[in-house]
């Protein structure tokens, strides 16, 4: 049976615990601005670094491979730029068409409900769309500097962490306290291992997901495909709710294009369902629940708790970050129920395993002392006891 008795030292570990956890939380929201680019580029850098080591396998010199890294970074980071000035150009200059086919959707809907001649849905419930969408436009616009230093911050985090890559597990084992370093060294690769494989197959899906998402808006005749292609490949990097934002911009762009015609709404609505249920319910799950074992109420939980911190960016990172967590809890002897609580039920069943195995070598050994002790016994008698006179006496 399990112990259940707690001891005041127990809880008074229990509580520092909790006092350490909301102090790091709160540090890292105050100082976002130099936690986050450092967190997006160690993920950043546990991505490339298994293109490395193929590429130091083939012999390529190191210096090398790291340059074609960051020339690959840096595509990205310039591409990412491109695509969002020129969405924000495009929808720029349709706004005026989308207004007005949003303001016969209103009036359509205003009719539908019987309100009163010339009052449109959205003023019956008080709503400033057009407000909303010119201050979300000029807001967007006005971060674009802080999103073009943080790109600059992370890209340079980067360089430093791939130049230093080589020197990284040495500095573990030398600097890690009490000899353990090579445990540590041992924990680092298993999170790089991980973490790397959940980020490529995770890229590749969020890719295929995009591509499939162009393909329907060209089938559709929806306008923007590049820019729903991207932000699908984009918007799947958060679990659950980024398919759900992505299918419902669609559909709504779909609304204000091809109202009144119903079929094609229809059309993409079933499309672009179709593909979230089939990529987003089935293979993701698998990613989430196989790869990083990882419960889904926790991954919930923690796209709440980063959101809070780190706004969007934080959900991006949310299920990276609770999987290192639960693999350092695994390999920490006091956080294993830690480790337990935020892993899948496969993750249980293996804690269940592994106690009872344990739990099968103690009584082996404990068989084998009893034994060891009844034959230590049995000897010792057998030395003291007196010798038995077996000469028969002769007859007179």
């Amino acid at each position: 049976m399990l112990e259940t008795t707690r001891t005041p030292r127990d809880a008074a570990k229990t509580a520092l615990l909790v006092i350490a956890v909301i102090l790091v939380a709160a540090a890292l929201k105050i100082a976002g601005t130099v936690t986050l680019p450092l967190i997006i580029s160690v993920f950043l850098f546990l991505f490339f670094n298994p293109f490395l080591n193929r590429l130091e396998k083939m012999k390529v010199p190191r210096w090398l491979g790291v340059v074609i890294a960051m020339l690959l970074l840096l595509i990205i980071l310039l591409f990412a730029g491109w695509f969002f000035f020129f969405t924000i150009d495009r929808l720029v200059q349709r706004l005026p068409m989308y207004i007005r086919r949003f303001t016969v959707i209103d009036a359509w809907v205003a009719e539908k409900l019987d309100l009163d001649a010339g009052t449109s849905f959205l003023t019956y419930l008080n709503f400033d769309w057009q407000g909303i969408i010119l201050s979300s436009l000029s807001s967007v616009s006005g971060k674009a500097i802080n999103v073009i230093s943080m790109a600059s911050l992370i890209y340079i985090f980067v360089l430093f962490l791939l130049l230093e890559r080589q020197s990284l597990i040495p500095k573990l084992k030398i600097a890690a306290p009490g000899g353990k370093g090579m445990r540590v060294a041992v924990l680092f690769e298993r999170v790089n291992r991980q973490i790397s494989k959940y980020l490529l197959l995770k890229a590749l899906i969020s890719l295929a997901t995009g591509i499939l998402f162009y393909l329907a808006c060209l089938a559709t005749g929806l306008d923007f495909a590049i820019m729903w292609g991207v932000l699908a490949f984009i918007l799947n990097f958060i679990p659950s709710i980024g398919s759900i934002i992505i299918t419902l911009m669609t559909i709504t762009m779909a609304l204000l294009q091809f109202f009144p015609n119903w079929a094609n709404i229809i059309y993409v609505a079933v499309l672009m369902i179709s593909i979230q249920t089939v990529l987003g319910n089935i293979l993701d799950p698998r990613i989430q629940g196989v790869q990083l074992n990882l419960s889904p109420f926790v991954i919930l939980v923690s796209l709440s708790l980063w959101g809070y911190i780190w706004g969007v960016a934080g959900m991006f990172l949310a299920v990276p970050i609770t999987s290192v967590l639960q693999i350092v809890c695994a390999n920490v002897q006091s956080l294993k129920p830690v480790a337990v609580m935020i892993g899948s039920g496969r993750s249980y069943r293996k804690v269940v395993e592994e106690e009872r195995r344990r739990a099968r070598e103690r009584a082996k050994r404990r068989a084998e002392r009893e034994k060891r002790r009844t034959d230590r016994s049995n000897h010792n008698n057998s030395a003291h006891k007196l010798p038995i006179d077996t000469h028969e006496q002769p007859h007179e």
